[in-house]
């Protein structure tokens, strides 16, 4: 729970600084919704929650938008952290995968955070979850925050 409420406060401090304060209410939503999140999780990113096709649309939208602080691999740059492999795994493992929907949609991309739609910010979600070697499954992942808040991210096995 302490890992937990260490990566909201970390999504609130970064939407903070990169929003000029404008984020404090949305920022605070997420860490509300903490207790509830972690009750009415029913499935993990083991289970197949995004589809090969979503995950697919969200690389175009990673190329675009992402890779070149990212890196076209995931792994970072100077001055962007990676999204792929331990690194991934040891900051988002626990997390409901509501949270990294938030942390992406407040500060990224850094040019101008929520610049993008849902869908298109749910497509890369789908795409680092792909990328970090989860399985895809038939469904895509809902748009719905509610919806994205009962999915665990756990270590892929």
């Amino acid at each position: 729970m302490s890992r937990w409420l260490t990566v909201c406060g970390a999504a609130a401090v970064s939407a903070f600084v990169f929003m000029g304060g404008a984020a404090v209410e949305t920022a605070s939503a997420v860490g509300a919704a903490f207790p509830a999140a972690v009750q009415e999780t029913t499935s993990s990113t083991l289970d197949g929650v995004f589809s090969s096709a979503q995950a697919s649309r969200g690389q175009r939208v990673y190329n675009e938008n992402c890779a070149s602080c990212h890196g076209q691999r995931l792994r970072g740059g100077e001055m962007a952290p990676s999204l792929a492999g331990a690194d991934f795994i040891v900051f988002w493992t626990e997390v409901p995968v509501g949270i990294l929907f938030d942390r992406i949609k407040l500060t990224m991309p850094e040019d101008g955070p929520g610049r993008l739609s849902d869908q298109e910010y749910t497509d890369v979600v789908a795409y680092l979850l792909d990328r970090n070697d989860y399985p895809a499954g038939e469904n895509e992942l809902s748009t719905d925050r509610a919806e994205m808040d009962k999915i665990m991210i756990v270590a892929a096995g």
